[in-house]
């Protein structure tokens, strides 16, 4: 059983694991995704670190509306005192305005936070510090006392800037603090409750963010009670189109107090839990690795490359290194080493006038000071260079079938990093390779001892009858000369050894030719499984491994991308 399926039996895994698997997914996907996802979601990790080394006690809570969904008034309201500026004039909030409950701790948390206007609350003057103080009731009493985290929780409470403000800088802050702050309270308007610019630009971005995501209607006394169900309905249904199927829907008015009570105890609930913080930063985890995955998506490829696609790609690349001219050089070479030991001698020099066809390609030949050997191969031709680059491209496209476009370019582009290297590569692969082309046949030495005897028996003959030839001619009468009788006529028997000695020596030399051509066809195909073992290793060496790394990396991050995401 795979680790993951074994997490997902146990359940979710702790968050710092998926911060971990997302960090180690962004380092994979590093040269394979676009910089601009990869870029966000190391901003995300720089601020999921840095916010968990800062106050853990304090639940950062950011108000977010449009310019006259009453915000201001809203975190006033909610807050028991003024601390907001409110007004007809808008932009009301220039800047961040934070409610503090709890000090200790909130310093450090604020100067990251950039706030500057900060009100720090004790229960005699503020309505939100004494329901913090105050003991909740009911079954949420219970759970909270059951689960230890009952009493007055840390709070932050921002009040920020317009999203919509005509100020850029403001809008500025409030982008900047959507990442930032641990709950997102939405607050709307019965006016611009569905405006899509609200939900396509702001809320969407939040989808899976249900457990810290709050929308507020506000100005609820606006709409008149038989509507109100029905346009709260319709908020909820719009909450759940952009992927917030569990966010709380609040209906409050800031001027007549309805459900700031509500909304107020349901963020003290939340402060109280103190899962706020991790429950942020797990769906921002989650939306970052769903955001890689969409940006390079690394499921899908192979684990490595096929035999198949390996044996294919060496094919290609023999026909690069010229392997086939080599293998029939080696088996040419064996017949004419072999013809110069057992051939006809007197024809023999007739062979030696032509140089080894082995050694015409500089096989086994030492060419510089370190004994590196080259062959003397001509450069392969525009066909062949084409083939092996076409076999390399093949190759990375079959390996990386059924990936992503950015897994498969990052593919073929490892395939393709030593392109230039592998024609020197493939010619030392030739030139080193164990072709035996100095081995002998144990037969050789055999049949040339047999021509020798059949030239010494040609060669006495001849000289037998030259030399009854040359007393002819001096007059002096020549010994008797034997005859072989058992022939169809007496015959001589120098010119019986003469014609012995010639045909024997023929036949010798053709029975030794065919003998020698299928030994060679022997040693061209055993040079060929050389030949082609040694262009494996460079293949291997210069594209294979390298793409089954790749392949591996992608696995790897297909892994991590799914443990982040939980």
């Amino acid at each position: 059983m795979s680790p993951l399926l074994t997490r997902s039996a146990k359940g979710p895994a702790p968050l710092a694991e998926r911060i971990d698997a997302l960090a180690r997914a962004l380092d994979t996907l590093d040269g394979v995704a676009a910089d601009g996802p990869l870029e966000n979601v190391q901003e995300l990790l720089d601020r999921v670190d840095r916010r968990r080394a800062l106050s853990a006690e304090h639940t950062v809570i950011g108000l977010f509306g449009a310019t006259g969904s009453g915000k201001s008034s809203l975190v006033n309201a909610l807050v028991g005192v003024d601390i907001s500026r409110a007004a007809v004039r808008r932009p009301t909030t220039a800047k961040p305005v934070a409610a503090v409950l709890g000090e200790s701790g909130s310093d450090a948390l604020l100067d990251w936070l950039e706030v500057e206007d900060r009100h720090h609350l004790d229960g005699t003057d503020a309505a939100l510090a004494a329901s913090a103080t105050q003991a909740p009731s009911g079954r949420r009493a219970r759970r909270e006392q059951a689960a230890g985290t009952a009493g007055a929780p840390g709070i932050v409470l921002l009040d920020l800037p317009d999203l919509d403000s005509v100020e850029s800088a403001n809008r500025a802050v409030a982008e900047r603090m959507t990442g930032l702050v641990d709950v997102l309270v939405w607050v709307t308007d019965p006016q611009k409750y569905a405006d899509a610019v609200l939900h396509q630009e702001f809320v969407r971005p939040f989808a899976g963010h249900d457990a810290v995501t709050v929308l507020v209607l506000n100005q609820i006394d606006r709409i008149r009670e038989g509507e109100r169900d029905a346009v709260l309905a319709s908020l909820a249904s719009l909450a759940q189109a952009d992927g917030l199927d569990q966010a709380p829907v609040f209906a409050t008015s800031a001027s007549t107090g309805q459900g700031v009570d509500e909304l107020r105890e349901h963020l003290l609930h939340i402060a109280r839990g103190r899962e706020a913080i991790a429950s942020r930063h797990r769906a921002d985890v989650r939306l970052a690795a769903e955001a890689l995955q969409d940006a390079a998506d690394p499921a899908g490829l192979p684990a490595s490359s096929t035999p198949a696609e390996i044996d294919d790609l060496v094919e290609d690349l023999a026909t690069a290194a010229r392997v086939e001219p080599v293998a029939r050089a080696v088996g040419a070479s064996y017949r004419y080493r072999a013809a110069g030991r057992v051939g006809w001698p007197p024809l023999r020099w007739l062979r030696a006038a032509r140089p080894d066809p082995l050694r015409r390609l500089g096989i086994g030949r030492a060419r510089d000071g370190e004994g590196l050997e080259r062959t003397s191969l001509p450069e392969p031709d525009a066909a062949a260079r084409a083939r092996a680059a076409g076999g390399v491209r093949r190759f990375a496209d079959a390996a990386s079938a059924g990936g992503s476009d950015p897994w498969r370019a990052a593919v073929r582009s490892v395939a393709r990093s030593h392109e230039d290297e592998l024609p020197d590569a493939l010619d030392q692969a030739v030139a080193g390779a164990d072709l035996q082309a100095t081995k002998t046949s144990w037969w050789w030495p055999v049949l040339d001892v047999l021509q020798w005897l059949a030239l010494l028996t040609w060669v006495v003959g001849l000289g037998w009858l030259g030399l009854n030839a040359l007393l002819a001619f001096l007059g002096v009468p020549p010994p008797p000369m034997p005859m072989v009788e058992e022939l169809w006529i007496p015959i001589p028997l120098p010119t019986v050894l003469v014609v012995l000695g010639i045909a024997a020596g023929i036949l010798i030399g053709v029975a030794g030719g065919v003998v020698a051509a299928l030994t060679a066809t022997w040693h061209r195909r055993r040079a060929r499984r050389v030949l082609m073992a040694r262009v494996r290793e460079v293949a291997r060496e210069l594209v294979v491994d390298g793409v089954d790394a790749e392949l591996e990396l992608a696995a790897s991050a297909a892994s991590d991308l799914a443990l982040a995401r939980g």
